[in-house]
């Protein structure tokens, strides 16, 4: 991949404005990816702009400093997962969960090894079903992993932030792995449960509305109960009461993403939050200026799941929202190019090979590379998280931006 990746920064509405656009130098889009954002504290109008770190480039910064990493790229730790069960506030539901982790420095050949994608449901009911989805899969499904089965946590610090995530509607708790390994190599533990009733492997998915929106939002909290647990068995001994309680975001893809609005507007103890392809607002049970933590909108500009019009809410929403906002909108992305099962399954197909615009004259076109997709999505997160939970002013630099091509679109 020689063609480097454009990403633009527009203050958001009702803030002054700033237009730049930003090289991630460890991805290149052969498409425009474009991101609106808000001047961060300390950044100045005429603040200079930055880069995710690479030799080969040259970056401006912002007061902020340099990032302490380069979060464009795999960070210090090498990265463990585990699946454990942990039982709801209800008490009704047993729900499986992935967790990566900061490992100890002994599991770094495996971490960098990885394992098969069918790992994720060994010895469980859907071991059978994942196995034969991956026999037929196309090239767009993610092969293998970057992380090691269960190794030992690192003690490098005592006390690590964590994202919790909600996956798509008939998903996984692997949704975005890749994302999560990133996340996990700068040391912040990511923890995803399956939605029980609306997985992949459930004969009838619950109905995407406000009622099971409510359960799947209590799912996260649920999750984020055990995590802050300093006795809770169902985590790992070496990770028992090592989560920083003040340092807890949502993450979430496509009813994934309207979840995490959804429990970040109801549960006060999440600080910050991603959402992938999906309007908060979708269901008309949130309004975007009621949530009032730093918020990030990852936009498929070609998302045949959700549309034009669900892309237009996003903005909106990233618009309207009470607190710091950036809308990152990468093109020719479909509604699961960022995911590592793009393709698994025939509900999974949009963002994986061929497709049709979403506007007139709905031409057909190539969907990004599922590859530089996964990896654009994984340096968003990682920039964003590390500015909001790992407090590294540095961050807000590689969200910010060099001069805008007259070649990439904004978008209002």
């Amino acid at each position: 991949m020689n063609v480097a990746s454009w990403i633009s920064l527009l203050a958001p509405l009702a803030r002054a404005a700033r237009v730049s656009c930003c090289t991630l130098a460890s991805v290149a889009l052969s498409s425009a990816c474009a991101v609106q954002g808000p001047l961060l504290p300390d950044a100045g109008a005429d603040s200079g702009g930055g880069v995710l770190l690479d030799a080969a480039i040259d970056a401006g910064f912002t007061d902020g400093g340099m990032p302490r990493s380069d979060y464009g790229a795999s960070g210090p730790d090498p990265v463990g997962n585990v699946r454990v069960s942990m039982t709801d506030r209800t008490g009704a539901r047993v729900l499986p969960v992935e967790l990566w982790y900061p490992a100890a420095e002994s599991a770094r050949a495996a971490s960098e090894a990885g394992q098969p994608m069918g790992e994720f449901e060994r010895g469980t009911p859907a071991e059978s079903g994942l196995a034969a989805a991956l026999a037929s899969a196309p090239a767009c499904v993610r092969a293998r992993t970057r992380s090691a089965a269960a190794p030992a946590a690192s003690t490098r610090r005592a006390s690590m932030p964590a994202v919790v995530f909600s996956h798509c509607h008939g998903c996984t708790r692997f949704d975005v792995a890749e994302v999560a390994e990133r996340l996990a190599s700068h040391g912040i533990l990511v923890a995803a449960p399956d939605h029980l009733g609306d997985t992949l492997w459930d004969a009838t998915l619950a109905a995407i509305a406000p009622e099971f929106l409510a359960v799947r939002a209590s799912d996260l909290s649920s999750v984020l109960d055990r995590l802050l647990d300093p006795t809770a068995p169902e985590v790992p001994a070496d990770l028992r009461g090592r989560i920083d309680a003040a340092r807890i975001g949502a993450m979430g893809h496509s009813f994934g993403g309207v979840t995490t609005g959804a429990v970040v507007a109801s549960d006060a103890r999440f600080v910050s939050a991603l959402s992938i392809a999906a309007p908060i607002s979708a269901l008309g049970t949130l309004r975007a200026a009621d949530v009032r933590v730093p918020y990030l909108f990852l936009v498929a500009s070609e998302d045949n799941s959700i549309g034009s019009a669900g892309n237009r809410l996003m903005r909106r929403d990233h618009a309207a929202l009470g607190a710091s906002s950036w809308l990152v909108e990468v093109q020719d992305a479909g509604h699961w190019s960022f995911s590592d099962i793009a393709g698994l399954d025939p509900a999974l197909q949009a963002g994986c090979g061929a497709g049709t615009r979403q506007e007139a004259p709905h031409a057909p076109f190539t969907y990004v590379d599922n590859a530089t997709a996964r990896a654009l999505a994984s340096d968003v997160a990682a920039a964003f998280f590390a500015l909001t939970l790992l407090d590294d002013p540095g961050a807000a630099n590689l969200l910010s931006a060099l001069p805008l091509p007259d070649s990439v679109s904004m978008h209002p």
